[in-house]
């Protein structure tokens, strides 16, 4: 049977409506996405893909100031790209219309593991599965900010729903399996997606999984998947044979690289334990009600447990053999932890769901006073002491109160407060409202203290300190073309900065009078130049810049 119904489930009615999900889902998905720069690390070299690829019109691969950067999904390229040309700059800026991509591709996956639920589980599961992926932390960043993991949990919410269909909807579930594969390919390598094949070729040695529907849907996945797979390198090839020989030895296997000749990957304890270790508040509350549901019954008599538990072992050892563990990777896991999460969630038991509602209250309730303290502190400076730290850790910031963040700010923390006054308080109430609880959060950093936060994690405020150590007369020269301030190709990071937020323009020739160099702050000048400024963004040991005058 693909669909099971805890025996709780009953006696139990729920009273939640669909839309209020959905509303809820809307609220989590837009805090962060609009009003601020890029920050650092990751957002500027992909913004800089992005922006090259609205400029050529090349979505093969992504251009990094003339670096080919194949951990960059060329769907993911062409994606926010087109989302650039679409809505920049009559309806939004082009940095919050390039973010859409991740807003877009996460409201996917969230769809796609919702869908499982349902068919899975049974009724009211599904949104159960959305509920427990809202209240993980670690899914965040990812969807707020550029950030291409976005696409993988796509990928990998279209598998799950492949696999959940492949009972009753046969061409569905193959499209979605086979196009999930294909996807998952495009985001990560050829090794996950291939893992996953191999996973879906061996679940029929389970009885569960031994039925003719699902015989039909791994025919028709396999008929999709294998006449796609090459169709991007095979394209590459003939676009580029330079760059498909970079893809094809060192990006085509993902995490282990490519095909050039290596050592055999090793299993790295380090690596296990790493992602043990951050699997505990990446996918908080999804693995502690996985591990409930694991105790409360048999996941392994179901079909849809075969598939979580082996799906999980399956990660883990891939992740294992990782030679540079990457937090983000966490998102493997997370589709099958929240379906194992909301299987046993109506069966929860009162006191488990009671401690889980009431930490979730205290959490979120003490954060969000201490936002809004922060608030009142970067703004109107009290409390003293706090207002003392907020300009330590952001220098640069001026008071900013903007409308629309104050109003979003307001609305949410009463509609916060009247959702967790319910009484009879069951596990999926505890995890709504934990989900609430990470919304509120999150929407009060996202708009309370956002300018505090950009001004922190944004070049924008170094390039202008730059810029303004100069004198008008020499920044005329640069502009006319008589001087110039030249950079190293190999600084990206003043190069991407200087391009987003400075008016001087900078060259690459190195006989300019002038030269911009990433240096740390304490780094003196070098032989024959002259220091006439330097700065770098707050707290930061060991990025920084230098402005030099050759002598």
């Amino acid at each position: 049977m693909l669909t099971y119904t805890p025996p709780s489930a009953s006696t139990f009615k729920t009273r939640e409506k669909p839309w209020l999900l959905l509303l809820m889902a809307f609220a989590w998905l837009w805090p962060g996405v609009f009003s601020h720069d890029l920050w650092h690390p990751n957002e500027p070299a992909l913004f800089t893909a992005v922006e090259a690829a609205v400029q050529s019109g090349a979505y093969w691969h992504a251009d990094v100031l003339g670096r080919t950067d194949f951990s960059v999904s060329p769907v993911y390229l062409w994606t926010a790209a087109t989302l650039v040309r679409l809505f920049s700059p009559w309806a939004m800026d082009a940095y919050a219309a390039a973010r859409l991509a991740s807003v877009l591709f996460t409201a996917v996956g969230l769809f796609g593991c919702g869908v499982a639920g349902f068919h899975f589980l049974g009724r009211h599961h599904g949104r159960s599965v959305v509920l427990a992926l809202i209240g993980c932390v670690g899914l965040l960043p990812m969807t707020h900010f550029l950030n291409g993991t976005s696409l993988t949990f796509a990928a990998l919410g279209l598998i799950l729903c492949g696999f959940s269909l492949a009972g009753k909807k046969v061409i569905a579930a193959s499209l979605l399996l086979g196009g999930g594969w294909v996807l998952l390919s495009l985001a990560e390598g050829w090794l996950l997606p291939l893992s996953l094949m191999a996973l879906a070729l061996l679940l029929p040695l389970h009885a569960a999984w031994r039925f003719k529907r699902y015989w039909l849907t791994l025919f028709g996945a396999f008929a999709v998947a294998l006449p796609l797979l090459p169709l991007y390198p095979f394209a590459l090839r003939l676009y580029s044979p330079q760059e498909f020989a970079v893809w094809r030895d060192a990006y085509l296997l993902g995490i282990w690289g490519g095909l050039q000749p290596h050592n055999l990957p090793a299993f790295q304890t380090a690596s296990l334990l790493y992602y043990l270790k951050n699997l505990l508040w990446f996918t908080f509350p999804a693995w502690p009600l996985a591990v409930w549901s694991g105790v409360r019954m048999r996941i392994t008599a179901q079909a849809w447990g075969v598939l979580a538990a082996a799906w999980l072992v399956l990660v883990l050892l891939l992740l294992s053999f990782d030679p540079q563990p990457v937090q983000e990777r966490l998102v493997w896991l997370l589709p099958p932890l929240a379906l194992l999460a909301a299987a046993q969630l109506d069966g929860l038991r009162r006191g488990a769901a009671a401690f889980l509602n009431w930490f979730g209250i205290m959490t979120f309730g003490l954060l969000a006073a201490f936002l809004w303290l922060g608030f009142a502190a970067a703004n109107y400076g009290w409390p003293a002491k706090l207002a003392e730290r907020a300009a330590y850790f952001s220098p640069y910031y001026l008071p900013d109160i903007d409308t629309m963040p104050m109003v979003v700010a307001v609305l949410f923390t009463p509609l916060w407060l009247l959702a967790i006054t319910r009484k009879n308080i069951r596990g999926r109430q505890a995890v709504t409202n934990w989900a609430a609880g990470v919304t509120l959060a999150w929407a009060l950093l996202m708009t309370l203290l956002l300018p505090w936060l950009d001004a922190a994690k944004s070049h924008a405020p170094v390039v202008r300190q730059m810029e303004a150590s100069l004198s008008a007369e020499l920044k005329k020269e640069i502009s006319d073309g008589l001087s110039c301030i030249s950079v190293a190709p190999q600084a990206e990071t003043a190069r991407m900065a200087w391009a987003q937020y400075g008016h001087l323009p900078l060259t690459l020739d190195e006989h300019c009078t002038y030269r911009l160099v990433e240096q740390p702050k304490t780094a003196a000048a070098p032989t024959g130049w002259r220091m006439i400024w330097q700065g770098a963004r707050p707290r930061n040991k060991t990025e920084g810049f230098a402005l030099l005058e050759k002598l």
